[in-house]
């Protein structure tokens, strides 16, 4: 029976020294702002919150600190997970990769708390170099084209052969999307691209209005954060 309680009550948070709880809750705060820093840059989406910045480097700490407070201690652990589940989170991730960065907090807080400092700095180094590798090869994004102009002419005064030309220096690939015209010649041509510059669309829209017979071009860029 005796054994029962001390498995049960286990050896509590008592054994932790301070310094030792200190450079636990230090590491916890740097590994924190080194995820934060990371999910900054390498962050291409819409739903940027300052706030879930923030609170990677809090969870990461209060991880560490409640890990501190449990020790071995079951009774404790359950304690906590009651006074968690009175908490209501009514945030909603905007954003999947967010909960990545969620797990991470969590997952570090728990290294620090617990003492594994290694595998805490290990993690930390290979999760922040998956997500440059991520970042930097654009893994998992599809190229459904830079953009798409649609173009309103005068067949009689400009040919298509002279807007597709324009379009070829300024573009990788074209691709025809529509066509339409008017018996007066009037019509519209409507096309695909993927641009060797995007940096350089409002050139190529220039050009293409200062072409005679065209009467309007619109040009819409696309953008990384029309994927969903």
């Amino acid at each position: 029976m005796d054994a029962l309680t001390t498995m049960i009550a286990g050896s509590g948070p008592a054994q932790i020294a301070l310094d030792q709880a200190l450079l636990g809750l230090l590491l916890a705060f740097i590994l924190g702002q080194v995820a934060a820093w990371t999910y900054m840059f390498t962050h291409t989406g819409l739903s940027y919150s300052s706030a879930f910045v923030q609170s990677i480097i809090l969870l990461t700490v209060l991880i560490s600190l409640s890990m501190m407070v449990i020790g071995s201690n079951i009774v404790i652990a359950f304690g906590l997970i009651g006074a968690l589940s009175v908490i209501r989170f009514r945030n909603i991730l905007k954003d999947t990769r967010d909960t990545a960065f969620v797990f991470y907090s969590l997952v570090v807080g728990m290294s620090t708390g617990t003492g594994s400092i290694h595998l805490a700095l290990l993690g930390t180094v290979v999760f922040c170099l998956l997500l440059l590798y991520l970042y930097w090869t654009g893994f998992g994004q599809l190229n459904m084209g830079d953009g798409f102009v649609r173009i309103h002419l005068d067949s009689e005064r400009c040919r298509r052969d002279t807007a597709q030309h324009v379009l070829t220096r300024y573009c990788r690939t074209i691709h025809l999307v529509s066509q339409r015209f008017q018996e007066s010649g009037h019509g519209e041509l409507s096309f695909r691209l993927i641009m060797r510059d995007p940096d350089r669309a409002d050139d190529m829209v220039g050009e293409l209005k200062g072409i005679e017979g065209i009467s309007s071009v619109t040009f819409v860029l696309h953008e990384e954060q029309a994927q969903v």
